[in-house]
């Protein structure tokens, strides 16, 4: 046989292989879907055979949270401080990982633990009438996409979002006093970018369910209704490790709200 009519034969055997392996896949990943559908369906009637119910669309299809890693970003952070106040700064090493940036704008202080504050010079930030706006523009200056929690007298209270998901240890206050922004206290950001941790992995959809049905009975409390899940991530930090965001489901039920670790599967309740 000649070796142009030869390749060609070769080439459609390795085609077809290769469609009937993509098939294959196809219908395993299918049938996988179908039975993580019905473990779910079956975990949520387990809930309410035990009085507690909960509405299918209030209960994460899949686990899409995974741990991260955050290390330090001292550069980000002077980059971010001259953002914000608007050009160069001079920095001050304060010791035990506190850094102050300044200028004639202000300052700005960074924490290793992803604690920060900042005042500004009267008038740098002049307060329009919509306060919210005007604080997530200046939000912007230090890549923190926030969330308005909390509307005060004079203050907003701001919650870190990343990837669209509450990072529930991460907010801060934004102060405001004679038509202008003021400080910012109480804050707690992100150091750095995070990076999927492959060495820990969570429970699935189910084992969630029924890890917070148990913990729940553990706990000594009740309840007979899931109003909400909302997933979202605490941030963990030691002195010398890097920030850890761990993966959780914030729980409301009819009779208060909890705080379910999707790596342990440990409940606690919130305040």
């Amino acid at each position: 046989m000649e070796w142009p009519k030869l390749k060609n034969i070769i080439l459609i055997i390795l085609a077809l292989t290769n469609l009937c392996l993509l098939v294959f896949v196809a219908q395993r990943e299918l049938r996988d879907g179908q039975l993580q559908r019905q473990a779910r369906q079956e975990a949520i009637q387990f809930l309410e055979d035990r009085g507690v119910s909960v509405e299918e669309e209030q209960v994460p299809q899949s686990m899409e949270l995974w741990p991260q890693t955050v290390e330090r970003d001292l550069e980000q952070e002077s980059e971010l401080a001259a953002s914000l106040l608007g050009g160069e700064v001079d920095l001050e090493e304060r010791g035990a990982g506190v850094y102050r940036y300044s200028n004639k704008a202000g300052f700005i202080q960074f924490h290793s633990d992803g604690s920060f504050s900042a005042v500004f010079s009267p008038g740098l930030f002049p307060v329009r009438e919509d306060w919210e706006q005007t604080c997530r523009d200046v939000l912007d200056k230090l890549a923190f996409q926030g969330e308005l929690l909390e509307e005060r007298e004079n203050a907003l209270v701001f919650r870190q979002l990343w990837n669209g998901y509450p990072l529930f240890t991460q907010q801060v206050t934004l102060e405001i006093e004679d038509d202008s922004l003021t400080a910012m206290t109480s804050g707690r950001r992100l150091v750095g970018t995070p990076v999927e941790n492959a060495s820990q992995q969570p429970i699935t959809v189910v084992t969630a369910l029924i890890d917070f049905l148990n913990a729940l009975n553990t706990l000594g409390d009740v309840c007979s209704r899931i109003d909400a899940i909302t997933p979202g991530y605490i941030a963990i930090t030691s002195l010398s490790g890097p920030m850890a965001l761990t993966p959780v489901w914030q729980i409301t039920t009819d009779t208060g709200a909890y705080q379910l670790d999707l790596l342990t599967g440990e409940l606690g309740r919130l305040s």
